[in-house]
């Protein structure tokens, strides 16, 4: 999978990216959508490298400000409003902790516009990228949206972060992106749900990073 990420982001920056920045250089996301999102962290932990890959449902939702992963039974719930983040086990298991970091929902306002590209040949997807460093705080990396509905398609950043325990690659990709939440239930938490003394850097678009 990150050869497959890393070969995407080297056959974008070949390509010749075509016609000038869009008009309105600021997209902005729907204000609802979900889908699948396949990842791909490079963690360290006391200085051990690990690897973890997780393909999981994302629900977005701004209006509630809140986003939500589910897999395998397990959720996590980012609440921008309170900002906290909830990782329920089970229905009985629920930890919490603190978030950093603002919910995204426009790119483009101080982000670098990177180019226009075609994705999939001449029938493929029209993409705009977007530097990300402007709204991930010390990461570096690049953000791919479609044209049509600004919904995003890929997200590769790289962070110089320190500590115990720390994430320095990060990988993401959408897929069978829907406008719709179809189950609003996604976003509820368990109460009580304790609160661990770590603190979550807020999103990229998914709150992982």
């Amino acid at each position: 999978m990150i050869l497959t990420l890393l070969t995407l982001a080297f056959l974008l920056d070949s390509s010749a990216a075509f016609g000038a920045p869009p008009n309105n250089s600021t997209c902005c996301l729907p204000m609802q959508w979900e889908g699948v999102m396949a990842t791909i962290q490079v963690t360290t932990f006391k200085g051990q490298p690990y690897v973890i890959t997780q393909t999981m449902n994302i629900s977005y939702d701004y209006n509630r400000m809140k986003v939500a992963m589910v897999s395998h039974g397990n959720r996590i719930v980012q609440d921008y409003k309170k900002m906290m983040t909830y990782t329920i086990v089970s229905k009985t298991h629920c930890r919490s902790a603190k978030l950093i970091g603002p919910l995204i929902h426009c790119i483009g306002r101080g982000s670098t516009y990177l180019g226009t590209f075609q994705a999939g040949g001449p029938q493929g997807i029209k993409i705009h990228e977007y530097t990300m460093d402007s709204f991930v705080p010390g990461s570096f990396g690049r953000i791919s949206l479609s044209d049509d509905g600004c919904l995003p398609l890929a997200q590769i950043s790289a962070s110089g972060a320190s500590g115990e325990y720390s994430t320095y690659f990060d990988a993401m990709e959408y897929a069978n992106i829907t406008t719709t939440i179809k189950d609003p239930s996604v976003f509820d938490v368990p109460s009580p749900c304790p609160e661990e003394m770590v603190t979550r850097q807020g999103p990229s678009l998914s709150g992982l990073t």
